[in-house]
């Protein structure tokens, strides 16, 4: 059943019952290392098209893309094209 999720792309990965427990804590670190305003502005997005969900105002549009404006983001492109670890900071 998890090959076949992965097959269609419902999934990212798939492992085996004994390693799950592992994998799990594996992606909340990564997820956890990333820059903090992309991460709260994407949980602030996805309790916002639960539903009943609504069309996004412009003004909610705008706002999912701010981060794009941070120096956290400007730091990671930079770390990017250096092939280096980014550090967020948080604004």
């Amino acid at each position: 059943m998890g090959h076949e999720a992965h097959a269609k792309g419902l999934v990212t990965r798939v492992v085996g019952d004994a390693e799950v427990q592992a994998e799990a804590l594996a992606t909340a670190q990564r997820i956890a290392a990333g820059a903090p305003l992309v991460a709260r502005g994407h949980k602030r997005l996805v309790r916002r098209l639960m539903p009943p969900a609504e069309p996004l105002s412009e003004a909610e549009v705008r706002e999912n893309f701010a981060y794009l404006d941070t120096q956290d983001y400007r730091s990671g492109i930079a770390a990017f094209f250096a092939r280096h670890k980014p550090r967020f900071e948080g604004r």
